[in-house]
């Protein structure tokens, strides 16, 4: 069919693509870097099209083109389809009432079309992104030197595989279970789980997580064939979210059991130096495998030779214990606190960013401070300096990893002394 919307561009094309650009395009911040001129000449483009006689596959190929590149910028699909509403908006409102009596059905037919064509561009990229990516996770879960519960979190991870492969290939007749109780995941929530996590409130929202992935899962199942790929989409990115947010709580209940098993600093309580590397890199792994990033920290006990010197080594000791004391009230049961050596301790907070991750060691540093060690009828205070990073894993792990980023939260330990002492350092 042949297309003419030429009324509606009585200004000149240029004006009309500035005032789009202006009020309408997504992503400022890509806009004004070096592809901001590679999005104009696009929208260029379609405008042009629009402004004279235009067949459809015409203009979707000139979307397309743009949906490719804004893929190319990892713009997600939700901004890259809020500017075609915006366009069509625009376009209308250039009408006059007589105009959008007779174009209004075009105009939205075509729309919904060059819609359907982004989407599916942007399911096929995201679904190939998946497939590679969830890989990715079940080999770190499978080069887990010890599992526990997690162990389970991997054959979810191979279902969403098999989700994502019958999507692809709109086949509705291999798919992988659909009933929350029957695949291997849903039975073992029904029948160890519960000895195993202890935690009724845990075990309810897992389930609950799990119900809902389910039920995202039946109904892609439904619209498979039918070509409405911006469901497909959204439902898809939903059971990747659900079952990354399982994947998070099995990770931290792992934690939580392996803060029982592992051995103890005698002096302290806190984990033992030896098992440092092992720690670090199931942390590394299970952070891929749930895509959450991990803080990695030094801390350091302030003037710890002036207590041991003014007071003696017993009360160094105690304000040692002190510290981890105080420290495992203030962090979660599935963070973990290793006695690297010395005053010197080593915190990992799993599944926290940079600046929650601050925020939870900042608590220390004050809790720390503000708490008293009673020692030979003295009140004994001291503080802490810490250095933090994040860790935001990208590929398997490499046995190296732990002593760079080791040195990199030491460097910023360091710059935590010479900054006055007591606070955290992460830049």
């Amino acid at each position: 069919m042949t297309y003419n919307f030429s009324n509606i561009f009585q200004k000149k094309q240029e004006e009309i693509l500035d005032e789009f650009i202006n009020l309408h395009t997504s992503c400022i911040s890509n806009y004004k870097s070096q592809n901001s001129d590679d999005i104009y000449s696009y929208y260029k483009k379609i405008l042009e099209t629009l402004s004279s006689d235009f067949q459809e596959d015409e203009l979707i190929e000139n979307f397309e083109d743009l949906a490719n590149f804004k893929i190319s910028l990892s713009v997600p699909y939700i901004l890259m389809i809020n500017e075609v509403y915006a366009l069509k908006e625009v376009l209308i409102s250039k009408m006059s009432s007589h105009e959008i009596n007779s174009n209004i059905i075009y105009i939205l037919s075509l729309f919904k079309e060059i819609n359907n064509k982004i989407a599916y561009i942007y399911l096929k990229k995201y679904i190939q992104n998946l497939l590679s990516i969830n890989n990715l996770r079940i080999v770190s879960l499978c080069d887990l030197m010890e599992k526990n519960i997690i162990s389970h979190y991997e054959s979810h991870l191979q279902w969403l595989t098999k989700l994502a492969l019958r999507i692809r290939d709109k086949d509705k007749e291999d798919f992988p279970e659909l009933d929350s109780k029957l695949c291997d995941f849903g039975i073992w929530l029904d029948t160890d789980a519960k000895n195993i996590i202890q935690n009724n409130s845990k075990v309810k929202n897992i389930e609950a997580l799990h119900d809902d992935l389910h039920l995202f899962a039946r109904k892609l199942h439904e619209h498979i064939g039918d070509n409405e790929h911006h469901v497909h989409i959204t439902y898809l990115e939903k059971c990747e979210f659900i079952s990354l947010s399982i994947g998070t709580e099995l990770a931290l209940i792992d934690n939580v059991i392996m803060n029982k098993k592992v051995t103890k600093d005698a002096l302290t309580g806190a984990l033992n130096r030896n098992g440092l590397r092992s720690i670090f890199e199931s942390q590394y792994e299970l952070s891929l495998a749930t895509s959450n990033s991990f803080v990695l920290a030094i801390c350091d006990l302030d003037n710890f030779k002036k207590i041991n010197d003014t007071y003696g080594h017993i009360a160094g000791d105690k304000m040692l214990e002190n510290f981890v004391s105080v420290t495992k009230k203030t962090i979660r049961n599935s963070d973990i606190i290793i006695r690297y050596g010395g005053e010197e301790f080593v915190i990992i907070l799993p599944t926290l960013n940079k600046d929650d991750g601050f925020k939870v060691l900042q608590n220390v540093c004050k809790n720390f401070q503000d708490s008293v060690l009673n020692f030979e009828s003295k009140e004994l205070r001291a503080t802490v300096s810490i250095g933090m990073i994040e860790i935001e894993p990208q590929e398997v792990f490499n046995s190296s990893s732990i002593d760079e980023y080791i040195m990199i939260a030491d460097q910023r330990l360091y710059s935590a002394k010479e900054k006055g002492k007591n606070r955290v350092e992460y830049c």
